[in-house]
């Protein structure tokens, strides 16, 4: 899969100024783990970034005025990648781009690339370290080399016929999709929309380890002599066999829920032991334990939603990966409220947003792929 440059640099400076949205790091997640020279512009950036210099730039930064600050560069500098192509782009992403001299990276690699084009991830599938991308909407079996991989009725499972092997794959859900897939050591993965999990065809010996963007329901396999670890960007979950849920979208939101079992929750230099019905959150400086209602958490898996007392901006990122649309909002003040109700993912979503209205008393209006709440 290919993508504009400039749309693919755009996304870089959101993620790393911390603007994007889930379905576009899902993208950018992809850009990077399958094109060299994204990646390369991807480590510049980061590395710029964490520099004393670069942490108090984005610490200092306001996305309102930095939008104001860049709309009037703009007027100057019409050709700017963004003011073309990058709609979405926030101010304190465009900021970054005005502020740092890496606009130059793509340009001057991308005489050796291929023409990219713009496209967004509408199906599940899988792709390899080296390159092969499989599509899983229709049931099929496929060899990889040694490695048996069988599709069927969204859930994935395989057999590695190399004991040894070392290869690892990228599984990608988009948005309004959901997914499942058995790992080699009989660990079974529920994934929800935006998400994507990496993963080995073979464990090694040592440790199990995967690591995931997003939200997933995780049971696995219970083997003491071998710790299972999931990698998130925001903490690391330790267990040896057990059944949680990680929420890995956002910082904000970031969760890690345990229904059965014993699992740790890593976080810098800082250990904490969840028992059933705690979940890790990230607070204010460092992590801490709640406890946790299993209707809200896990209704997922079965379709929907269900909250209570939430506020509309953390619904409506529901609404926005499971739905497939853009979020806008009258007023800023909008998102702060709260409410509590359900959203059912089978239902149309002109259907949904009715129910809504009428149980929870929001206001929503839906036009040309934006959902305006008012």
């Amino acid at each position: 899969m290919e993508y504009n440059e400039e749309y693919i640099q755009g996304l870089l400076f959101e993620k790393i100024a911390g603007t994007i949205s889930e379905q576009d790091n899902l993208v950018a997640e992809h850009a990077i783990s399958s094109n060299t020279e994204v990646r390369k512009f991807w480590e510049i950036l980061k590395a710029k970034m964490t520099t004393p210099k670069g942490t108090a730039f984005l610490s200092e930064l306001n996305p309102d005025q930095a939008w104001q600050k860049t709309a009037i560069h703009l007027e100057k500098q019409p050709l700017s990648f963004f003011s073309r192509n990058r709609w979405a782009l926030s101010g304190v992403a465009a900021m970054l781009v005005l502020a740092l001299p890496l606009a130059w990276y793509f340009s001057s690699t991308s005489q050796n690339q291929s023409s990219l084009h713009g496209q967004t991830i509408k199906e599940v599938y899988l792709k390899t370290d080296q390159g092969k991308a499989i599509d899983l909407s229709n049931n099929k079996q496929i060899k990889l080399g040694q490695t048996q991989i069988n599709a069927k009725q969204k859930e994935l499972s395989y057999a590695a016929g190399n004991a040894d092997s070392q290869e690892w794959a990228t599984l990608f859900v988009p948005v309004t999709k959901d997914y499942k897939v058995k790992l080699s050591d009989g660990t079974t993965v529920w994934m929800n929309a935006a998400s994507s999990l990496r993963f080995p065809f073979q464990f090694g010996k040592q440790t199990r380890e995967v690591y995931l963007i997003g939200e997933a329901y995780f049971e696995v396999a219970k083997n003491k002599e071998q710790e299972f670890i999931v990698h998130t960007s925001y903490a690391d979950i330790h267990v040896h066999g057990t059944s949680f849920n990680v929420n890995a979208y956002t910082a904000q939101n970031f969760t890690a829920a345990l229904v059965e079992g014993s699992v740790s929750a890593k976080k810098d230099n800082q250990v904490i032991k969840l028992k059933p019905g705690e979940e890790a959150v990230i607070g204010k400086d460092n992590l801490e334990i709640k406890t946790f209602d299993s209707q809200e958490v896990l209704s997922w898996r079965n379709g929907t939603y269900s909250f209570h007392n939430q506020p509309l901006s953390q619904i409506s990122q529901v609404l926005s990966r499971w739905f497939d649309v853009k979020i806008a909002w009258q007023t800023p003040a909008v998102s702060e409220q709260t409410f509590t109700g359900e959203i059912d993912k089978n239902l149309p979503l002109d259907v949904v947003i009715s129910n809504l209205k009428l149980t929870s008393g929001m206001q929503a209006e839906l036009k040309n792929g934006v959902l305006t709440f008012k």
